[in-house]
């Protein structure tokens, strides 16, 4: 496999996991501005990592590993806030994460992007904006013309929407 086709379906892989990574990295740290930037230091960090991936394994248990470390690594660093779980909780909470059984992780992505599609094409935008191109809620609430948090209530609701999707078509999948 070239190097060209090699970063090709490693960014395919990303692609499909960005929202599930993302959701991981927010539910350690709670926080949308802290889970945005540790997510852009995990997807930088993966993709200094490209040459470590064994296509042989699964990219997402990679990935969320990497994306625990840099969760990790950001929970020892920064100063105590009122806000946030006790450091120690937190590590506590990745470490448990790592042990996720992440076996049906991709039928979970497929079924998930599925779901994505079968939504209305304002709702795919606004995810777009908030997770593929990383825009902060700030920033899209403005461009918008909306306030931020009704963009955070809208974000909300797609996520659960498609959650109940996802259990659904998953549900659906296992009885067939």
């Amino acid at each position: 496999m070239s190097r060209g086709e090699k970063e090709a379906e490693f960014s395919e892989r990303l692609i499909r996991l960005q929202v599930q990574l993302f959701g991981y990295i927010y539910s350690l740290v709670r926080d949308m501005d802290d889970a945005d930037d540790l997510y852009q230091q995990t997807c930088l960090a993966l993709w200094k990592k490209i040459d470590e991936y064994d296509p042989a394994r699964s990219f997402a248990a990679w990935a969320f590993g990497i994306a625990r470390f840099e969760v990790s690594n950001f929970l020892r660093s920064r100063s105590r806030s009122k806000l946030y779980f006790s450091d120690e909780l937190n590590l506590l909470l990745a470490e448990a994460h790592g042990e996720i059984d992440l076996g049906n992780v991709e039928d979970r992505l497929e079924a998930m992007n599925d779901c994505i599609n079968k939504l209305r094409r304002r709702d795919q935008e606004l995810l777009d904006a908030c997770y593929r191109r990383s825009m902060r809620v700030a920033e899209v609430a403005q461009t918008w013309g909306r306030s931020s948090q009704s963009i955070h209530n809208s974000l909300k609701r797609l996520r659960q929407a498609i959650q109940e999707c996802v259990r659904r078509t998953l549900s659906r999948e296992s009885m067939a």
